[in-house]
């Protein structure tokens, strides 16, 4: 997996954890100003509604990825896929990321009900606390 496809599924997955749901800064920097998400019903979710939302989870959410891909569209913009679980169903996550200033920022995500299983293989865990540190590196040295 290339650098930047890494850095991004931490980024992705650090979105499941506590002590990064929780720090307002560390959101407010990896989230688009103009973010928007289509949840899975359907639902238009904000920066706002984003953050507030994840200020209120109590514990790390227990998400498996599967089939991750990171595709470039061009130097600074990327497209990811993935896969999670909700119950039997299969949800097809999409999210856009730019880089800016060798950081990345989170511009788009969607989630939609596949209608049709896909053959799911798991996407490995990166996560650790290196995540908000090399957040926190990049942010004292810009």
């Amino acid at each position: 997996m290339d650098t930047d496809a890494y850095r991004i599924l931490k980024l992705e997955q650090s979105l499941f954890h506590t002590p990064y749901m929780h720090n307002v800064s560390f959101l407010d920097q990896i989230i688009d100003v103009d973010f928007m998400e289509i949840g899975k019903s359907g639902k238009i979710f904000t920066k706002d509604n984003i953050i507030a939302s994840l200020l209120q989870e109590t514990e790390d959410r227990r998400i498996t990825m599967y089939n991750y891909t990171c595709t470039p569209l061009d130097e600074k913009i990327f497209k990811v896929h993935y896969i999670t679980l909700d119950g039997m169903d299969q949800i097809l996550r999409t999210s856009i990321w730019k880089k800016e200033n060798n950081a990345y920022v989170i511009v788009f995500h969607q989630a939609s009900r596949m209608k049709e299983k896909t053959q799911l293989k798991e996407t490995e865990t990166c996560m650790h606390r290196s995540v908000l540190s090399d957040w926190m590196k990049h942010t004292e040295d810009s």
